[in-house]
């Protein structure tokens, strides 16, 4: 039964796989907050504006009786972050509190043209509704028993996560006139799988591909809770929903639940409801029973100079590169830096745009560096250090750059650079207006605006005074991409609920809309670009973007007279017909009352406790976090499966400052070790003090961490009788110095290792009182690419060496050999080899719950050689030897929680003379990756 194997999952899943951002504001950031009746916001210097604004539309929401998903509301607080420049927000249980990430995105496609802040509010907001209506029945019974978390977990396993963010998505369309319900865009996905043909299963849009395009559960789920609202009436997901969140029916509830609502088979009322928006938004089309199509993305193409084109490429298998193609012989110019977006500049063989680089310290401040690249040669420079630009563009001879300048107070401007990154003039913005996509056009700048009122428009704006001309009328349609050649700008646009290719002729004022073989297609045409007669644009399919070239013919211009005429569209959603705008209602308030918020407010603030699983180790923890993240603490219980030690504690990090302060109390009972050739028993008090120093050394296309920490340990050992007469209690002092560092290049979607990547692990442990005893241990992994595609060869070293006295042992926490017992020896040397590939890409699943997204397998040998003369007396080096494979199965359960397990045959080809018999051993692993998984507790905003 699902939910019953939900306790199970508690040991496979650490519920806090993803978690806020721990310490990532510097010291000095000071914070406010006011309070306004479900919310309190919380808020740096310069975001005061947007603490209102998000204030105001919270309560506007608020002062709406709500027959959708229920009157509760719990009080929420919000942080807003400005450092950042990713595009995003989110509302989390475990610690209940949800953040804000300030900056717009840099594509209005991907989100539409609402307001960044609106949309946050709008959509963030119904989160919290959510979880406040969410917390009845089972669900409660589970935060009882495990905090905040088991909501988390009991939501998750009941409510999927198309409903979270399909309603949220429906929110932000329902009270404003845009929102992504009335973006084209949004809908890419689905009519690109109608127009191919395409007919997945529905566990499979559920779950999504590794080797196949599958839109989002977004996408997925606005449809069905569209449908859902227009057939049955507001109340339907409330009703639904609410019985879910409760477990009535252990097994199943959603679809229980489904089907007492409207009398159809949950199957059936998925299948009609996609119907209902195929007729909608796509169009029929013939199933094609053959293989789905191999993903494979080209991006922002553009002509050079001479009529090649250069444009951006990745795919599921391959991370994105530039690439230029010359009479249809594609070359590589360069693998691309990481960036939070692919937009990118081009003239005279070079490439400018911008990538993505997280400060070294602080994980709330990161930046958009620009950089050039030559386009001959493959070099690149970064022209700009610790800056906000987005959306760089080239002068027709390259020798000035102009770039949206985001700061970290949200006053958008246009920038003008050199090569170098000196910056030459700043524009200012007269009309406080959002910028996207600028480039140069004759001696004036081309950009696509958006003013207060979410309305977009072409702009002219003079350097350098900031002055600007108006092109088209303000429309709540979506613009972005322009381009200009000779006296006609061709730009992007949404129009009859399509994204098109559009140009205006400056000389004659007349906007025309572009008809081509392209345009049969039902999805988005972007990215424009002209060569001669030629045209090349960029369509979304089935196997992601593809360009296509043809030639421009005004004949096959169809004028455009009016865009009022046709708007943001509800794509004939009846429910949307009355839409309420939440942005412009009048609501007069009082002015807030504006406190300095102190970051130790709540500073315990435990929030959940949990169970969890990772060998050799069973723990139970009670979890504390204060909602700005610069203090954790837990309170633990830990059983370790080598030793057989039961172990109570308290442990808790400060990262407020830099470094990072930590500290641990523990005892322990039941050590394990050995003395005078037997095995003996004692309890342990232990207390540590100490600091770590985590960096993040990323950049360019490397993901590099560093983290050096040193502990100043106390330790007192009580032995139990005969050893107490003969050892009596000891107490002592040691240091515990700890050095990890990881470096790996980017993975594409389906490699699951990267193709270069080094770890490394450096551990010194040294007794300074009563002992002369230390223990060094070094640990590292190496991977390389395997001899085909998304193969890896990966090399484990590790060395372990202590003191010889029979004194005092640290803790054995070598990795030994696989398949054997080990014990703490003076002097052990491993290392290992591992292949691992890929065997299948199912995409097949099974009763609504589990689903398989790969299997994958390791071919291994380990070899241990150990020296120690007190376990093994007479022998000088002792080989310990293993061969064997590790079968991998990346799933999901429930459609939305991802689980790794595997299972391990080990081969002994030494004796395993410290514990079992027999040369064939199994064993059930999990995986560590570079990256945990975990459930997901978030409702984020997300693209």
């Amino acid at each position: 039964m699902p939910n019953r194997f939900a306790f199970f999952l508690l040991f496979l899943l650490p519920l806090t796989g993803f978690s806020q951002i721990f310490g990532g504001n510097p010291a000095k950031t000071r914070w406010s907050y006011f309070t306004d009746q479900q919310a309190t916001l919380i808020y740096p210097k310069g975001a005061d504006s947007s603490a209102n604004r998000i204030a105001q539309l919270i309560s506007r929401i608020n002062a709406r009786t709500d027959s959708s998903i229920g009157v509760k509301r719990r009080p929420i607080s919000i942080i807003i972050q400005t450092g950042t420049t990713r595009s995003n927000g989110y509302v989390a249980l475990a610690p209940y509190r949800s953040e804000f990430y300030l900056t717009p995105p840099a594509n209005p496609f991907s989100l539409g043209a609402l307001d960044w802040v609106d949309q946050l509010a709008l959509h963030e907001y119904r989160h919290v509704q959510q979880y406040s209506n969410f917390n009845l029945g089972g669900a409660k019974i589970f935060k009882f028993l495990l905090g905040e978390q088991g909501q988390a977990l009991a939501n998750a396993l009941t409510v999927p996560d198309w409903f979270f963010e399909g309603d949220a998505v429906f929110q932000e369309t329902q009270f404003s006139h845009q929102g992504r319900g009335r973006t084209p865009s949004f809908f890419n996905g689905y009519r690109a799988l109608w127009d191919a043909g395409i007919d997945y299963s529905f566990m499979k849009l559920r779950n999504g591909s590794l080797k196949h395009f599958v839109p989002d559960h977004y996408e997925l789920g606005y449809q069905l809770v569209a449908y859902g609202r227009d057939t049955y009436g507001t109340a339907f997901w409330k009703n639904t929903t609410s019985k879910a969140a409760a477990m009535k029916g252990l097994v199943y509830p959603l679809q229980k639940a489904v089907k007492q609502e409207t009398g159809l088979s949950y199957p059936a009322f998925i299948e009609q409801a996609l119907a209902n928006s195929r007729k909608r938004i796509g169009r029929e089309s013939a199933k094609v029973h053959q293989k789905p199509p191999v993903v494979v993305n080209t991006e922002n193409t553009v002509f050079t100079e001479q009529g090649d084109l250069v444009y951006l490429k990745s795919s599921y298998r391959k991370i994105p590169s530039f690439f230029i193609q010359k009479d249809g012989v594609e070359q590589k110019i360069r693998t691309k830096d990481q960036s939070l977006d692919h937009y990118f500049g081009y003239a005279k063989n070079k490439i400018v745009y911008a990538s993505y680089r997280p400060d070294i310290r602080w994980g709330w401040i990161d930046y958009s560096e620009l950089q050039l690249l030559d386009v001959r040669t493959g070099q690149q420079k970064r022209i700009s250090h610790k800056s906000r630009y987005f959306s760089p563009s080239l002068s027709v001879n390259a020798d000035s750059i102009v770039a949206v300048h985001i700061p970290v107070n949200g006053q958008q401007r246009l920038e003008l650079l050199l090569q170098d990154g000196h910056k030459i003039v700043s524009i200012p913005n007269i009309g406080n207006f959002s910028f996207f996509h600028p480039v140069f056009w004759k001696d004036k700048i081309l950009v696509v605006a958006k003013n207060d009122r979410a309305r977009m428009n072409l702009l002219l704006v003079d350097i350098p005074n900031g002055g600007f001309t108006s092109l088209l009328p303000w429309t709540e349609n979506v613009l972005g991409f322009p381009t200009a050649k000779g006296d006609t700008i061709y730009f992007t646009m949404s129009y009859k609920e399509k994204d098109r290719i559009m140009a205006f002729d400056a000389g004659s004022q007349n906007l025309y809309l572009l008809q081509s073989g392209s345009d049969s297609a039902y999805t988005g045409l972007y990215q424009p670009a002209v060569f001669g007669k030629e045209i090349v644009q960029t369509r979304f399919t089935a196997a992601g973007y593809s360009f296509r070239k043809e030639t421009v013919d005004r004949e096959n211009w169809l004028p455009v007279n009016d865009l009022s005429v046709d708007t943001a569209s509800n794509f004939q959603v009846h429910s949307l017909n009355d839409p309420v705008n939440a942005l412009t209602e009048n609501n007069d308030h009082k002015p807030y009352i504006i406190h300095k918020y102190r970051k130790t407010t709540r500073f315990f603030n435990f929030h959940s406790w949990q169970p969890y699983y990772e060998d050799p180790e069973f723990s139970f923890s009670l979890f504390g976090q204060n909602v700005l993240n610069t203090f954790q603490s837990q309170l633990y219980f830990k059983y370790n499966r080598n030793e057989g030690f039961k172990q109570l504690g308290y442990t808790g990090i400060f990262g407020g400052f830099f470094p990072l302060l930590k500290g641990d109390l523990n005892y322990t009972l039941d050590r394990r070790g050995i003395f005078e050739n037997r095995t003996i028993y004692w309890d342990q008090f232990q207390s540590s003090l100490g600091f770590t120093i985590p960096l993040n050394l990323s950049k360019g296309r490397s993901i590099s961490f560093l983290q050096a920490g040193s502990d100043l340990v106390f330790n007192q050992d009580n032995f139990k009788e005969p050893e107490r007469s003969k050892l009596g209690t000891r107490s002592y002092w040691y240091f515990d110095h700890d050095i990890r560092f990881s470096h790996q290049v980017q993975q594409a979607r389906q490699e699951f290792n990267p193709r270069f990547a080094q770890t490394l692990h450096l551990n010194f442990r040294q007794a300074i009182s009563q002992f002369d005893a230390r223990q060094f241990m070094e640990t590292s992994d190496l991977y390389f690419p395997g001899f085909f595609l998304n193969h890896s060869f990966v090399v484990n070293l590790a060395a372990q060496q202590r003191d010889s006295s029979k004194g005092l042992r640290f803790t054995n926490d070598f990795p030994f050999a696989r398949g054997y017992s080990s014990e703490n020896f003076y002097r052990v040397i491993k290392w290992g080899i591992n292949y691992q590939l890929p065997i299948i890409y199912p995409d097949y699943g099974a009763w609504n719950i589990v689903y398989l997204l790969r299997v994958r397998t390791n071919f291994f040998y380990d070899q241990a050689m150990v020296k120690d003369q007190q376990l093994l007396p007479g022998v000088t080096q002792k080989m310990f030897r293993s061969v064997g494979n590790e079968l991998f199965f990346d799933t999901k359960w429930w459609n939305q929680l991802p689980v790794n397990f595997g299972i391990r045959y080990a081969r002994l080809l030494d004796e395993d003379i410290f514990g079992g018999s027999g040369k064939n051993r199994w064993q059930f692993i999990l995986p560590v990756s570079l990256i945990p998984a975990g459930i997901n507790a978030k409702r984020s905003l997300g693209f």
